[in-house]
């Protein structure tokens, strides 16, 4: 039932997904009880860290102004939203350019990606 639905948002996110060199975090979560208390800032700043170390960008899709609105106090620059072609949320491309990166960072450029292995 659900699964064409899946099958289709990868499918957008494979064709709008970034081809410079970079980590992907496709998902991060905070159980529901400890959200507001800061716990997913502190994840994803103790991870910026190492990333920062070795000099690697990052992206990421929000689905949601709030994880945006996270998102871009962490340091990362909204790219323009991927209307989906079925009913569901808008999702914000963000991407956090390389720490040692002079004054703001264009959004990188699209392209295919090979294809994502399964697990």
């Amino acid at each position: 039932m659900y699964a064409p639905k899946f099958a289709l948002l990868d499918a957008v996110f494979e064709a709008f997904h970034p081809s410079e060199p970079h980590h992907y975090l496709a998902y991060v979560a905070v159980n529901p009880e400890q959200q507001n208390r800061g716990v997913g800032a502190a994840l994803l700043s103790h991870h910026h860290r190492q990333l920062d170390t070795l000099g690697m960008p990052a992206y990421l899709e929000a689905s949601n102004l709030r994880n945006r609105e996270l998102y871009i106090r962490l340091g990362y620059r909204a790219g323009p939203p991927m209307i989906l072609p079925t009913t569901g949320p808008t999702i914000w491309r963000m991407w956090r350019g390389q720490p040692n990166t002079a004054g703001p960072v264009a959004f990188p450029e699209s392209g295919p990606l090979p294809r994502r292995r399964s697990l």
